[in-house]
């Protein structure tokens, strides 16, 4: 159940949505003034408010209904325009800046911007060459024009509170004081960066970059923003006011490159924007954001292109992202400040993407992971995605503890011309996953005239089973050369309309699976989905052979079968067709009999472990003995049908001539099981491997075949191999009483393993990680990821 949200008396207002045309309101204070030169945190704060909600007027068409059209696109872009400036300019030059000097232009630069704006505004011009500068302020009415092609802005290295003063700010979703962004800009009104020239953040594996991640001399990872980091968070949960989260000189809380905090008529158009920090374009709390023509080629730690976040009217064109982390990332805050804003009335909402170039970065379009406060009414035209190493074209990503509802989603005319993961990507099990108390929300999901090709997954969507996805409509897609079709976990009634994957028409049957144990005599069920349809329309067939690769026999039509009395060593699948003649058939099940597994005949999950063939039914099996890692491997081949690796596998403990070489060579090819380092008894994992050097790396050549498991690695191996990607569900922490115990590099993954069920407690509510894996914990483990891939 969701928790109430218990506002501070500084948030506590009356929220009025009036029907004026004009969306520019005054805001009310959200932060205190925040003093761009102060470095004492201790006197630069005041009572923190949420701003009031802004205003939302969008003709007959309501943003609250769930039945909106492309007509509301046009209905947003007559709220959005650019910010005019009165006719007047001046040039930094007659302000003291030397280009190309080596010296720090800062004071002239801003001492333009700062007269400029109190004579009423105007443009601040940067003619041709380099400029050395600390953060730079926004003031209302200027525009600061980067006149020519070789114009660069070259924030400096050095970074000193003088540099970079403390500010008001928003780190990853949280409010706090930190390091001044390179370009800041807090409540004013008509500002603008434009022009043909560049700004150089001048972040690299030295400078910025280092702080979320550095190489040590010996090999080892330290990652100094991350004590800072938990610290936000913790005081962001808790409450803490803005003014006492401090962070700044002394603190690795990286700022974002361009930040205009609860201002208005913001645009950025026409510049480069190359080694950031970290975020690039993060207006907070904006009304009517435009951001056109800006190329953003950055690929640090967490350099999201731009990340709109509790704005409303933004509209983002003719842009190019090649980024390190999500081109473009819609945020609506993280936790409770999150909420705080959404309950005030300020989701981020009413947002225009449309004629962008999409090259490298996690997510083309992406939605949160920070938006506890809401999400709505986005549409997305005319877009083109086209790299490999972009993971996702269209992503959206949230957890439990996060929250929030993403709705009201229009993508249309979409160009995937390559993509490394997924197409179309929706996941509540990002980081975290499950655990907290705020359940989040997809609804209302249109994408239409999509074509793609390639990645792991054609279309990966899943739901909480509390929330499924619903309002989900898919029509005139195309989707060719995808690893596996399609994930659909917890829709609710989609409607799909000429969908095509790998050649598979839908709406089709999907997840055909036999429920219970087929021995003779017992009754068995069928089940089945039809992704798109009405499951009534579905008709049902079993099938009996003599061997599993033989000639299967027609042998009844109903949705429950009884398994005839002479049927047994035989085996049987279910075979479902929709209306349309599109089919899907489950596995082969061997129809137990004969010789029995006597120790385990009445445990349904065993026997259909043995159903299956993951076990061979013989009439002695030691659930107790203690399993090798050559045994999981087979048992995981047998699981995937993996009989050899696609590529050769070197492994300096399993020659080729080992009988079981192709079986633990192709589990090892799929990043099932690790190889690891010899000369150490536990060695970090698949998942963490790009966070170690080279040379590490290399050192990890080595099977152990005749190894024992301990439980807690079993808990990390479970995750590997239930077929689903789950890289970035690893925030999920196992809740056993006994957790402390699990090796650190496996807990994570043990976590998501018994949030899905494929590892349990073993006595109680203790985990017993360092206990050795039996025969037993391997075959429920194996036949509980096989439930789980509709297997």
């Amino acid at each position: 159940m969701k928790k109430q949200i218990l506002l501070s008396m500084a948030v506590l207002m009356t929220i009025h949505i009036s029907g004026c045309s004009n969306p520019q309101n005054a805001m009310a204070e959200y932060s205190d003034t925040a003093t761009q030169e102060s470095t004492a945190a201790t006197t630069a704060a005041k009572t923190t408010e949420a701003p009031s909600s802004p205003v939302v007027t969008l003709g007959n068409t309501s943003p609250e209904t769930n039945n909106l059209s492309w007509d509301m696109a046009e209905e947003i872009l007559t709220h959005i325009s650019d910010p005019k400036f009165p006719d007047y300019s001046v040039n930094v030059l007659d302000y003291g800046a030397v280009p190309n000097d080596g010296q720090l232009d800062t004071a002239a630069i801003q001492k333009a911007i700062d007269e400029t704006s109190e004579k009423g505004g105007g443009t601040v011009r940067i003619p041709s060459g380099d400029y050395d500068t600390g953060a730079l302020t926004l003031k209302n009415n200027i525009n600061l024009s980067l006149e020519e092609k070789d114009t660069v802005l070259k924030f400096t290295r050095e970074i000193t509170p003088e540099n970079y003063p403390l500010v008001f700010a928003h780190y990853e979703g949280s409010k706090c004081y930190n390091w001044s962004p390179l370009i800041y800009a807090y409540q004013q009104k008509n500002i603008a960066v434009t022009g043909k020239g560049t700004l150089d953040g001048q972040a690299d594996k030295d400078t910025w970059w280092n702080w979320s991640r550095t190489v040590n001399a010996d090999g080892s990872i330290s990652k100094p923003s991350s004590a800072d980091a938990k610290l936000l968070r913790k005081m962001t949960d808790e409450g803490v006011p803005a003014e006492e989260r401090v962070f700044g000189d002394g603190h690795f809380l990286r700022p974002n490159f361009v930040q205009p905090i609860e201002c208005e008529n913001v645009l950025i158009e026409g510049v480069t924007i190359a080694n950031s920090p970290m975020w690039e374009l993060n207006p907070v709390l904006c009304t009517n954001f435009t951001a056109r023509g800006v190329t953003i080629d950055t690929h640090g730690y967490n350099n999201d292109g731009c990340d709109p976040e509790n704005c409303n009217y933004v509209l983002i064109e003719d842009c190019y992202f090649n980024t390190g982390d999500d081109c473009i990332a819609v945020k609506a805050g993280r936790n409770r400040d999150g909420r705080e804003l959404g309950e005030a009335g300020w989701p981020t909402q009413n947002l225009i993407i449309r004629n962008n170039t999409f090259a490298d970065g996690h997510g083309g379009i992406a939605c949160g992971s920070e938006m506890s406060g809401g999400i709505k009414n986005l549409f997305a035209d005319n877009n083109t995605f086209d790299s490999s190493s972009l993971n996702y074209a269209l992503r959206f990503k949230t957890n439990a503890e996060r929250g929030g509802a993403i709705e009201n989603v229009y993508l249309r005319n979409s160009k995937v011309k390559s993509v490394g993961n997924a197409v179309v990507h929706a996941t509540m099990l990002y980081d975290v996953g499950r655990d907290g108390e705020y359940l989040p929300q997809f609804k209302n999901i249109t994408i239409e005239n999509l074509s793609s090709n390639g990645g792991e997954y054609g279309i990966f969507m899943e739901a909480f089973d509390e929330v499924p996805i619903t309002g989900l409509v898919l029509k005139n897609v195309e989707i060719t050369g995808a690893g596996t079709d399609i994930r659909a976990l917890n829709w609710e009634k989609p409607v799909m309309e000429n969908v095509s994957i790998n050649g598979k028409s839908y709406p089709r049957p999907v997840e055909t699976k036999i429920i219970g144990v087929p021995i003779p005599g017992n009754k068995i069920e069928g089940s089945s989905v039809l992704l798109g349809g009405d499951n009534n329309d579905l008709s049902y067939q079993w099938l009996i052979a003599d061997s599993q690769d033989g000639s299967y026999e027609p042998v009844g039509i109903e949705k429950l079968f009884t398994i005839p009395n002479d049927a047994a060593g035989k085996f049987i699948k279910l075979q479902v067709t929709d209306k349309n003649g599109n089919q899907d058939s489950s596995i082969a099940y061997k129809i137990l009999g004969g010789t029995r597994i006597a120790n385990i005949e009445n445990d349904e999950e065993l026997l259909r472990a043995a159903a299956k063939g993951y076990i061979d039914e013989t009439s002695e099996l030691d659930l107790t003995r203690e399993i090798t890692n050559r045994d999981c491997a087979k048992m995981l081949a047998k699981l995937w049908n993996l009989e050899a690796p696609k590529n050769p596998v070197t492994i300096s403990d399993v020659p080729k001539s080992d009988p079981d070489y192709n079986a633990i060579a192709a589990v090892v090819e799929a990043e099932m099981m690790d190889l690891k380092d010899p000369s150490i008894s536990a060695a970090q994992g698949t998942l963490y491997n790009a966070g170690v050097t080279k040379d590490e790396a290399a050192k990890r050549t080595a099977f152990m075949p005749d190894s024992t498991i301990n439980r807690d690695e079993m808990g990390y191996i479970a995750l590997l191999s239930c077929g689903v990607p789950y890289n970035e569900t690893l925030g999920t922490q196992p809740k056993f009483d006994d957790a402390e115990e699990i090796e650190s590099v496996y807990r994570s993954n043990v976590g998501a393993s018994a949030y899905f069920g494929f590892v349990t407690a073993k006595t109680e509510n203790d985990y017993k990680p360092k206990d050795k894996t039996t025969m037993e914990d391997l075959i429920r483990a194996i036949e509980r990821i096989s439930d789980f891939a509709n297997k």
